[in-house]
C-alpha cells in the first residue's frame, strides 16, 4: 500500500451529525493512524500519503486532517473518483496500490478503482455491504466501532511491524522522533472536489 485514503462520515464515527454537520472522531484511531504511518515511515523512510476525502466540508474533519497533518483534506466529493486523478499526481503512484477505508454506496466508485478495500460493517447497512463484497469490492471487513485502528493493526500485523512500531512509540525511539518531526513538517492541501460548472 502506497497510499491510504479514508473516508469520513461512517469510518471516523457513526454516521450521526449535528444540525450544523459537526461530527467527532476517537483518539484511537488518531493513534492507529499514526502508527500505520510510523510502520510505513520504517520501511520506506517517507511518510505515507494520507487523504480524507469526503461527501461534505465538515470542520471536524479538517481540523482532524490538520492536526495529524495528513496530505489532503478533499471536500464535496460526491464522486469520490474525482480525487484520483489529482492524487496520482501528487504522489506519484496509481490508485490500483492505495488503499481506502470506507463504508457506503458514495465509495463504492473509488472502492473499485484502488488496490486494497477496507469496508466497514453495520448490521443497518447488511445488504449494501453484501452488494460490495459480490462486486468485489472488499478485500477487508472491519468492525464499525474504532475502524481505522482496527485497519491500522491489522497492516501493522500483517507485515510484520507491529512490536518495532509499538516500542519505538513507547520509547520515543530516534526513529520515531525522526518520521514525527518529517510528520510534522507536512503541510495540508485543502481540495474541492466539487463539479466545476
Amino acid at each position: 500500500m502506497n497510499a491510504l485514503i479514508l473516508d469520513w462520515d461512517g469510518v471516523f464515527h457513526d454516521g450521526r451529525k449535528g444540525s450544523d454537520g459537526g461530527s467527532s472522531f476517537s483518539e484511537l484511531d488518531s493513534m492507529g493512524l499514526n502508527l500505520l504511518r510510523f510502520g510505513h515511515y520504517l520501511q520506506t523512510g517517507q511518510i505515507l500519503p494520507v487523504a480524507i476525502v469526503t461527501g461534505e466540508r465538515n470542520e471536524t474533519a479538517e481540523a482532524f486532517a490538520r492536526r495529524e497533518h495528513l496530505h489532503v483534506f478533499g471536500f464535496y466529493a460526491k464522486e469520490k473518483t474525482r480525487a484520483i486523478e489529482p492524487l496520482e499526481a501528487a504522489w506519484g503512484s496509481k490508485a490500483a496500490t492505495w488503499g481506502f477505508v470506507f463504508d457506503d454506496i458514495l465509495d463504492f466508485g473509488l472502492a473499485a478503482r484502488v488496490g486494497l478495500r477496507a469496508m466497514v460493517y453495520r448490521e443497518a447497512c447488511e445488504e449494501t455491504y453484501h452488494y460490495a463484497v459480490n462486486q468485489g469490492w472488499v478485500d477487508i471487513t472491519l468492525q464499525a466501532d474504532h475502524a481505522v485502528r482496527r485497519f491500522a493493526e491489522q497492516q501493522l500485523v500483517e507485515s510484520g511491524l507491529w512490536e518495532r512500531v509499538l516500542e519505538g512509540r513507547m520509547s520515543m525511539s530516534e526513529e520515531y522522533q525522526a518520521y514525527w518531526a518529517a510528520r510534522q513538517a507536512l503541510p495540508l492541501e485543502v481540495i474541492d472536489f466539487s463539479p466545476k460548472l
